[in-house]
C-alpha cells in the first residue's frame, strides 16, 4: 500500500504501480474485502485493463500498416502512475504516453484513475483523454478481486452472486483466451448464481449487455456483504481455480478478440474511437454492506 483513504466505515489502500486498488478494510471490524494477491494463486489485487481488455489474437494487432504486440489486458497494470491529486477523500493517479509505450501502442493518451471514498462506498473512475491530433483507439476495464470466504469456517462454495434483474443473456465462451463465437446458458435460481467449485472450469464467465447494473456478493441465505454498481457493455466474472479464495467482478468497456478476428485494431469488437481533444469516463462503485 502506497496511499490510503479513510472514512468512518472503511480504510482503502492503493498502490502507485498500476494505480492498483490493494485493500478495502472495515474501519472497526478490520475485515479485508480485497484479495491479497497471494502469488501462489493469483498475484494481483485489482489490475486496470488498458489500452485493451482481454487477449489479442496472436497477442498482436495491426494499425496503419504496422503490427504491434500487447500482452493480455495491455500494459497499464504494470506501469508506475503519478499521483496528481490527494485529499482526505480522494486520490487521483495519471499515466501518459511516452516513447517506450509508443513502441507497442502508437497513440498519445492520458489515463487518469480516481478513487473517491465516502462512508461505506468507494467510487473508482477512469478518464481517458486524447491529447493527440488523430483518433485514439482504446478499451478500458476493471478486474477487482474480492475475498471469499470472509466468514469464519466458511468455504467459497457457500457464497453466491445476486443479480439485480432477471437475465436472459448467455455466457460467451472462451477458447484459449479468445471469444469462440459460441455461447452457453446461464444457470440462475431467483437471480442468484451459486459460486460452485466448477463454475470457472472453462475460464471466465463473459457477458454482453447485462440488464443488471448491480451485482452483490452474499453468503447463501444471508444479506449481501458487498454491492457492486456498474454500467458497462461487457462484464466478466472470474476466479482462477476451484480452490481460489476470491472472485473477480469485472466491468469492461471492451472485450477480447474473437478467434476469427482479422487483427485490425479499428475493427476490433468493443474498441472505442476518441476524437482529438476529447475525454471519456468510465467507472464503478463498491459498497460494503456488512
Amino acid at each position: 500500500m502506497d496511499y490510503s483513504l479513510t472514512s468512518s466505515d472503511l480504510i482503502v489502500g492503493v498502490k502507485t504501480l498500476g494505480a492498483e486498488l490493494c485493500s478495502i478494510k472495515g474501519a472497526s471490524s478490520g475485515v479485508e474485502y480485497v484479495w491479497q494477491a497471494n502469488p501462489a494463486d493469483w498475484g494481483r489485487h485489482a489490475p486496470i485493463l488498458f489500452p485493451i481488455v482481454g487477449k489479442l489474437k496472436g497477442d498482436s494487432y495491426e494499425y496503419i500498416g504496422k503490427t504491434y504486440h500487447l500482452p493480455q489486458h495491455g500494459f497499464a497494470r504494470d506501469q508506475p502512475f503519478s499521483l496528481i491529486e490527494s485529499t482526505t477523500s480522494k486520490l487521483v493517479f495519471e499515466l501518459t504516453s511516452n516513447d517506450k509505450l509508443k513502441l507497442v501502442y502508437p497513440f498519445d493518451f492520458s489515463l487518469s484513475v480516481t478513487y473517491e471514498l465516502s462512508g461505506n462506498s468507494l467510487r473508482i473512475s477512469y478518464a481517458v483523454k486524447n491529447p493527440g491530433t488523430g483518433p485514439l483507439l482504446y478499451s478500458v476495464g476493471a478486474h477487482p478481486a474480492f475475498r471469499i470466504p470472509i466468514h469464519p469456517k466458511a468455504k467459497r462454495s457457500d457464497y453466491e452472486i445476486l443479480f439485480e434483474k432477471e437475465e436472459a443473456v448467455a455466457v460467451h465462451l472462451i477458447d484459449g483466451g479468445l471469444l469462440s463465437g459460441k455461447t452457453g446458458p446461464l444457470s440462475l435460481e431467483q437471480n442468484r448464481l451459486a459460486i460452485s467449485d466448477s463454475l470457472f472450469d472453462k475460464d471466465a464467465l463473459v457477458f454482453k449487455g447485462l440488464a443488471s447494473k448491480k451485482l452483490s456478493l452474499a453468503k447463501a441465505g444471508e444479506a449481501p456483504f458487498l454491492n457492486f454498481y456498474f454500467d458497462a457493455p461487457y462484464f466478466g466474472i472470474w476466479s482462477k481455480s476451484a480452490t481460489s479464495q476470491f472472485v473477480c467482478l469485472e466491468p469492461w468497456n471492451g472485450i477480447a478478440d474473437s478467434v476469427s478476428h482479422n487483427q485490425a485494431l479499428e475493427k476490433k469488437e468493443g474498441i472505442r474511437s476518441l476524437a482529438a481533444g476529447a475525454t471519456e469516463t468510465f467507472g464503478f462503485t463498491v459498497e460494503i454492506a456488512g
